[in-house]
């Protein structure tokens, strides 16, 4: 049990909210069921443990990734999803990391194997999984980075990020821009977020045995893929949704402590846009559904 300092914002509350995940043509989130509170990241500190847990974990301080509730003061978490961190942590920026690091450590450690020197694609680059993905496959020994946003102030924050590149993925070139960048050859890995035309037109940039790593449709969905078109250059298009990996709780806890390892050491910093009050919930929603900031929002329960 914990008391909650900070609480992350995700883009998936506001899908959560909506009921887009309740949907059958979604495919996921049969287990959000509303009404439910959301929440899947928060920091704070121990308050008591369960029948056989480490009592030496009362009173230290925690990250903690959850399935929901972290819009609160007091929150329940598994033991293997939370993780000590040191007294001088900031709560907020650590809280505004959980889902969006272990969504792009997944991708890049489970999904696939990001090898050194292998090029990389992340769309949505200026977003909370995005923006980390940028920092994660540079830290990880990627050859070449390119984000995508849709604003040049965006794009200017991606490459403060890392990223070699930063493209406009809503303009008609920015297929040909890949090309151009990667001397004509496609990138080795594409992380997309995006959907619509956005993820059809990916595999005219995708080099010889590429992955296509699906996280996410803010466009909503796309046309299907023949799946015979993968067989041409030998690749791979492959989905991850969070939830799922809670049946693999060796993943998530460590995927947690790397997270925590980079962030004590600086190779990978939060990107915190704003800091609202619990009560404020609805604000920090709005922020998020008008895409007109870089970051993550996180809620203060005391405030």
């Amino acid at each position: 049990m914990i008391d909650v300092t900070a609480c992350g914002v995700n883009y998936v509350d506001i899908r959560e909210r909506q009921g887009v995940y309740q949907r059958p043509e979604t495919h996921v989130g049969s287990d959000k069921v509303l009404p439910r509170i959301s929440g899947l990241q928060v920091t704070g500190r121990v308050r008591a443990v369960g029948l056989g847990g480490d009592n030496s974990l009362v009173g230290r301080k925690v990250v903690a990734e959850l399935n929901g509730g972290g819009y609160a003061q007091v929150v329940a978490a598994p033991a293997y999803s939370t993780v000590v961190i040191p007294e001088s942590a900031d709560d907020f920026k650590l809280a505004a990391l959980p889902t969006q690091w272990l969504t792009a450590w997944l991708m890049l450690n489970a999904s696939t194997h990001l090898r050194k020197g292998e090029s990389v694609l992340v769309h949505g680059a200026a977003g909370g999984v995005g923006s980390i993905a940028v920092q994660l496959a540079k830290v990880m020994g990627a050859g070449l980075v390119i984000g995508s946003a849709s604003s040049e102030e965006k794009r200017d924050f991606v490459r403060s990020l890392g990223a070699n590149a930063a493209i406009d993925y809503s303009v008609p070139g920015w297929v040909d821009e890949v090309l151009r960048v990667t001397e004509g050859r496609g990138v080795d890995v594409i992380l997309e977020s995006i959907g619509g035309d956005v993820f059809e037109r990916n595999f005219a940039c995708l080099a010889k045995f590429g992955r296509h790593i699906i996280f996410g449709s803010t466009r909503g969905p796309s046309q299907p893929v023949p799946p015979r078109q993968l067989m041409a250059k030998a690749q791979a298009m492959i989905g991850i949704y969070l939830p799922v990996y809670f049946a693999r709780p060796d993943l998530i806890r460590e995927g947690l402590q790397d997270m925590v390892e980079k962030f004590v050491s600086g190779s990978v910093l939060a990107q915190v846009a704003s800091v609202l009050p619990l009560s404020h919930v609805s604000e920090a929603h709005r922020l998020l559904e008008e895409r007109k900031i870089s970051g993550v929002i996180v809620l203060g329960p005391a405030s």
